[in-house]
């Protein structure tokens, strides 16, 4: 006898996810880390977060080290951000940490430096000459995505070195919210996780949803979690959620009826 199915009814949230999963917003001086499998929507996730500060005038500064500046501001624009209008202002700034791959090597709009992912020391330098010029303190946004550019080149101690200089550089000494990204998609990379967790404020974690569930429903919904943020609460466990033209929208669903 085949196994009974549930169909589903669903709410979908106005309000924003970030408020339901952190209602009392995130600690300006932290380090977190947005981690997940390929697919789960880190880039979505954070896409959102950029234009949720730029939507309150907060500076952002994208170190983009998976993607070239264009994708990176393609990204945005589909979110609705005026990339361009914020790059001339200097409100976006871009350090590309991934055209140096490119021969003959171009200069692409908003980039403000580049660098090379391998040379952790040179990543921490220009992002202080880049803050320290546009007197990023105490308010804006830093993206770093993703870590994994950086520690395929590094040994552990190494990369434990570069997220301690991190913190302490941007999070806590200039009170610059930092994110970053990592991809766990590989037992090795969810061991990096584990090893910098006592290290970072914050940890947020999204995954897709077990196929049979996914088929089952109306909407494309995936799942996320808050395994650590330092000094505030969080709402416990798994949460699931859509996209809609607004943005990201916290989802609960219902059972409705079940049939064999």
């Amino acid at each position: 006898m085949p196994s009974p199915r549930f169909t589903f009814g669903f709410i979908y949230f106005t309000q924003d996810l970030f408020k339901y999963i952190l209602p009392n917003g995130i600690p300006r001086n932290s380090l977190v880390v947005l981690a997940g499998e390929g697919g789960s929507g880190k880039s979505v996730i954070m896409a959102h977060v950029v234009k949720d500060a730029l939507s309150a005038e907060e500076p952002v500064i994208y170190v983009a080290l998976d993607d070239d500046p264009q994708t990176v501001l393609s990204q945005l624009t589909a979110f609705k951000v005026n990339a361009e209008g914020l790059c001339n202002e200097k409100k976006l700034l871009i350090i590309d940490g991934f055209s140096y791959l490119v021969k003959p090597r171009k200069t692409s709009f908003c980039v403000e430096e580049e660098i090379q992912p391998d040379n952790p020391d040179s990543i921490i330098s220009t992002l202080i000459k880049v803050t320290d010029k546009h007197r990023v303190e105490n308010k804006g946004l830093i993206i770093i995505d993703s870590l994994n550019e950086v520690m395929v080149s590094l040994d552990p101690t190494r990369f434990i070195s570069f997220i301690k200089s991190l913190r302490a550089n941007f999070a806590k000494a200039r009170g610059v919210l930092t994110f970053t990204t990592l991809h766990t998609s590989t037992p090795s990379f969810k061991e990096y996780l584990l090893s910098i967790e006592h290290l970072v404020d914050g940890i947020i974690e999204t995954a897709n949803i077990p196929g049979e569930l996914a088929q089952q429903l109306p909407i494309f919904i995936r799942q996320i979690t808050v395994r650590k943020m330092k000094g505030v609460n969080s709402k416990p466990g798994w949460v699931l959620y859509g996209i809609d033209n607004e943005g990201l929208k916290p989802v609960i669903l219902k059972v409705t009826g079940s049939s064999k």
